[in-house]
Order: C-alpha cells, then structure tokens, then sequence
C-alpha cells in the first residue's frame, strides 16, 4: 500500500513498503530544473546536484561515498528541465544510513568556493562530452530552435559560458530561494521499516522553513524551423519533429501507443520499412518529450549523409499513411500489451516504484495506481490515435535539424506530410 505523509512544513514523504525484497530505494526530489533558471544562471540546479556530493559541514566528500559503500549502497543524482532528484539503494535494514546521508547532503551542503572551482571543471568536461555527442547536439539544437527563449529551450547542464560565471553565493541564493519544504518529495520502496523512516525524516527535514514556492511559466509556443549544421563525422543525425502533449495531457497513452507503433521497437513501422527493407540506418526510433507545459514528439535517424533525403522521404510517407489509414487493430493491441507489461515488469524495481510514486505526486498530486493507467490504456482507441496523428503530424509544425558533413548534404529535403 502506498501511503503519503505530509509534515508540517509542507514535504511530501510517500512511502511504499514492499514484502518479499530484500532492498529499499530512495529518492529525495526538488521540484526544481532548468525551466525555473534564467539566461545568467543557466546550469546552477545541475551545478548545485553536483556539489552537494562535494561535502556537508560534518562530512568531506570522500566519507559520503564510504559511509554509502560501506553497507553495499549507493548513491546518485539527476537532473532535468523540471525537477532534480537525489537518490540511493541500499539494502532494507541500512536504509536509516541512505536517509542520513541524503538529508545531510540536502541541508548541510558546504558549497564552498574551492569545491565549486574543482566541480566547475568536471561539469565543463560533461558538457564538452556531450557536445562531442552528435546525437546529443542535434537533439539539444531541436529544443532550442524550436521553443526559442523559453525556459524549457535552455540546456540542463548550462553552457560553458554560463557555468563557469556561476559562483558559491549563486549556489546559495538558489538553495535559500527553492530548496524549500515545498518544493521537496520524498520518496521510498521496498523493505524497510516504515515509521522509523517517517520519524528520522521528520526530525531531518521536518524544521526547514517554507519559502514563496516555484514561479508558474507558460506554455511555449513551438517555431517550426529547419536547420543544416555542419560536423565533421562519418554520420549524419537527423531530427524530424513537432509539438507533442504534456505529461498530464489526455491524450498521452494514444501519443504512447502512437510512438510504439511508428519507431518504438523492433516491430515498428520505421524500424521495418527505414532499417529491415531499405537498410539505410543502424538506429531509428521516434522519442516523446512530455513537461507540465508543453511536449515535443519526434523521429531520430542516424545514417550515411546521401542516405538523409531518402530517410526523410520515407519517414514522411508513414506519416502521411498514418494520418490517412490510421493504424491497424493488430498494431494497437500489441502496443497497449506493451505498455502495460513495461508498467508492470517495472514494478518488480524499487528505484521504479520510488520514481513512479514521486511523480504521481509531483505532476498529479496523488497515487495514480496501476489499474488506473491499464484502463486507460485500454480505453485508447485506433480512432483516437488517427485523430491525435493527424493534429501533432502537419506540415506547418515540422522542424528539422540535421547534424552531418555539409559537403554531402547538398538540398534541405522539403517536409510536406
């Protein structure tokens, strides 16, 4: 059973006690990302995950790892455009060690100058990696073109230039400013006792003070583009997308069933027709973007650069027959098993059911339990879906980029679908 646990001061605990594991997962979200930055400190909520594995006032970042390690545990942290989240796996009896550790980090971060000046360089490196990444830079180069000047356009990790003008009073500012009760949930799964973990939390986190809560941003508008970017690799990698539903949206299990059946898996339409028949590419699949504002859905191909117009010619005739036909009874059916079976295989993880349950409450302000989302998922229909494709699928919302050797891309393909 799954059962939440509001302090005083506004955190949200829900924990969910599971028999027959051995484990205990736990993650500390702050409803805080990119989306709540600005243009000068782009980065810091990425910054800030990084540097509280940097110390606390009573522990150096070498002991944080240890203590962790030394009950078989572990730690870890990520962050996105709406919310960072802390979290650790340990075995059930050693989860008080998790919880001290996390509640440590989260309130006593030291956030020195010095460590920030060693921590910047490291997350100058990541973002070096990840422009190195041409799957990543043409993915990160849709975001931007396509919400221009949007909080959620802006990059996670920031860019060089933003995170090497971010400073240790940056950090506190945006810690006094956000990381506030409020803005905190807590969430655990698995075996673990689950009144001593409400106590120790409480008494952790239960005397922080409330703060003004998040700043509410709207819904960006998308600006269809098309972009040719010239990189010198052996591959081209091609971004065809559109506007795609929010994450509390409706329609998002016809958008999933959608995503499944045109480049979802190995059965799917572009997989069979772009990579099976043609042989043009190692890797195309179609990917969602879902935020509490807005969404993007898409298709990523990677492919020798005179193969791009034939790769985007034929991604465009599947949308143009789905729009058309629609897709197939048989095609719905397996998508529906799909998603119930990774809904449900997933709840055999503990780091799933710590996510899911945190989620639920972050986006939903409740437990949405598994039979809810299966019947909604069987509720979809083949009708639905044609309806969705034919609003998110249309020409005027296509963009476009590119990532390859110019000197072999030689036209912009016209999207017309």
């Amino acid at each position: 059973m799954i059962r939440k646990t509001i302090l005083d001061n506004g955190v949200r605990i829900i924990t969910e006690v599971v028999d027959g594991v051995y484990s205990a997962s736990i993650g500390i979200w702050v409803d805080v990302g990119s989306r709540d930055e600005n243009e000068l400190n782009n980065g810091v909520s990425h910054c800030l995950e990084h540097m509280l594995f940097k110390g606390t006032k009573k522990r150096t970042a070498k002991e944080i790892a240890q203590e962790i390690e030394d009950v078989g545990g572990s730690l870890g942290a990520a962050t996105g455009k709406e919310n960072t989240c802390f979290y650790g796996r340990v075995m059930g009896n050693e989860l008080p060690v998790a919880i001290d550790l996390l509640v440590d980090m989260l309130v006593h971060a030291r956030l020195t100058r010095k460590d920030l000046d060693m921590e910047r360089q490291v997350i100058l490196e990541e973002i070096k990696m990840y422009e190195d990444d041409p799957e990543d830079v043409t993915h990160e180069t849709l975001v931007e073109k396509i919400w221009p000047g949007h909080a959620l356009s802006r990059p996670i990790t920031g860019t060089a230039k933003t995170v090497s003008s971010i400073t240790a009073e940056m950090l506190k500012e945006h810690v006094a400013s956000v990381y506030r009760p409020e803005n905190l949930v807590v969430s655990i799964a698995g075996k673990f006792d689950e009144e001593a973990a409400l106590e120790q939390l409480t008494h952790g986190l239960g005397r922080l003070t409330r703060g003004q809560g998040k700043q509410e941003i709207g819904a960006p508008t998308i600006k269809p583009f098309t972009l040719m970017k010239d990189k010198d690799i052996e591959q081209a990698h091609t971004v065809i997308a559109t506007q795609g539903v929010s994450i509390t949206d409706p329609r998002r299990y016809a958008l999933a069933i959608l995503d499944l059946c045109l480049g979802g898996n190995m059965s799917s339409r572009l997989f069979q027709e772009v990579r099976e028949k043609h042989g043009l590419v190692y890797n195309i699949n179609t990917f969602r973007e879902s935020h509490s504002a807005a969404g993007l859905f898409g298709v990523y191909a990677g492919s020798s650069p005179k193969h791009v117009p034939k790769v985007i010619e034929l991604t465009l005739e599947e949308f143009k027959q789905i729009k058309s036909d629609g897709l197939t009874e048989q095609e719905t059916n397996r998508a529906r098993t799909q998603l119930k079976a990774e809904l449900l295989l997933g709840l055999e993880s503990m780091r799933y059911r710590t996510s899911r349950n945190a989620y639920g409450e972050l986006y939903y302000g409740r437990e949405v339990d598994v039979e809810e989302i299966c019947r909604d998922i069987d509720a979809v229909t083949s009708a639905d879906i044609k309806d969705l494709a034919n609003e998110l699928l249309k020409t005027e919302y296509l963009s476009m980029v590119v990532v390859g050797p110019q000197s072999a891309l030689k036209k912009e393909p016209a999207l017309v679908c």
